[in-house]
C-alpha cells in the first residue's frame, strides 16, 4: 500500500496539459469538451441552425451556459438533426450541473451518429461524475470499437480503473495510451509517459514507473517532489 501524502485524482490532474479530453473539472476538464466543427460531422445546411449553434458556442466560450443552451435549443429547433449543437447543449448543460439534460442531448446525437466518438466521450464523463464506472466503461469501449486508434477511448478509461483501484488495468490502458499518442506525436505525449508511470506506481511496479516518470520529466511533466524523491527520479 503506498504511503504518499497525496491524492491520486490531484496526480491525474497533473498529468494533463489540457485536454480532453475530452476534459475539465478535475478529471473531465482533461477531456475535450466538444467539437466546433470536424470532419466526423456533417455540420448543417441550415443557416439559421449555424447561426443559432455560433451564438451557443460564443456563449460556451465565454461560460455563460444557460444561454448557451439557450441558443443551441434554437439550434435544434431550426434542424433536429444537427448533431454537434446536441453535442454542445450536453457539454452546457453538463457545466450548469444538470447532467440528466446532458445525458439526454448526448445520447439524442448517438441516436443521430452512433460513430460520433465525442458524444460517447461526453457520455462517458458524466457516468463517472455520477460514479457510475461501467457504463462509463461502455462508453469507452464503443470509443475503441469505433475508432481503435483514438486514444481517448483508452485514456478515459485510465481515471476509471484508478477510482476501482484496478491498476492493471489502468496500466493496459495508460501503454495503449502512450503508444497512440506516441505514434501521432501527440502534444500530450507527456501526459502519456506520467499516467504510464502512475499507473505503474500504483500497481506496485515502481522499476517501470521510474523509467516512465524520467521520461516525462524529459519531456516537461511536473512530477510532485515526494513521487520523486520515493522513485529516486533524475
Amino acid at each position: 500500500m503506498k504511503n504518499l501524502h497525496f491524492n491520486v485524482s490531484i496526480l491525474l490532474l497533473l498529468a494533463t496539459t489540457s485536454i480532453t479530453s475530452y476534459a475539465q473539472t478535475k478529471a473531465e476538464k482533461k477531456m475535450k469538451t466538444t467539437s466546433q466543427e470536424t470532419s466526423m460531422y456533417n455540420s448543417t445546411e441550415s443557416k439559421e441552425a449555424k447561426e443559432f449553434y455560433d451564438k451557443g458556442y460564443e456563449c460556451s466560450n465565454k461560460e455563460e451556459y444557460k444561454d448557451a443552451v439557450k441558443w443551441y435549443k434554437k439550434s435544434v429547433a431550426a434542424d433536429p438533426k444537427f448533431v454537434e449543437a446536441y453535442d454542445n447543449m450536453g457539454a452546457a448543460y453538463r457545466r450548469l450541473g444538470d447532467l440528466d439534460n446532458a445525458k439526454k442531448c448526448y445520447n439524442k446525437s448517438i441516436e443521430l451518429y452512433p460513430q460520433g466518438n465525442m458524444a460517447h466521450q461526453n457520455l462517458g464523463i458524466v457516468y463517472w461524475i455520477e460514479k457510475n464506472y461501467e457504463k462509463a466503461l461502455e462508453q469507452y469501449g464503443i470509443m475503441q470499437k469505433n475508432d481503435s486508434t483514438d486514444a481517448e477511448g483508452y485514456y478515459g478509461t485510465i481515471q476509471i480503473y484508478f477510482a476501482q483501484k484496478d491498476y492493471k488495468n489502468a496500466v493496459k490502458n495508460a501503454a495503449k495510451t502512450l503508444e497512440i499518442y506516441e505514434a501521432t506525436e501527440s502534444p500530450y505525449l507527456r501526459d502519456g509517459q506520467y499516467l504510464l508511470g502512475l499507473s505503474y506506481y500504483y500497481d506496485g511496479d515502481n522499476k517501470n514507473s521510474k523509467i516512465y516518470m524520467e521520461q516525462a520529466k524529459k519531456s516537461g511533466a511536473k512530477i510532485p517532489d515526494a513521487l520523486i524523491k520515493e522513485l529516486g527520479i533524475k
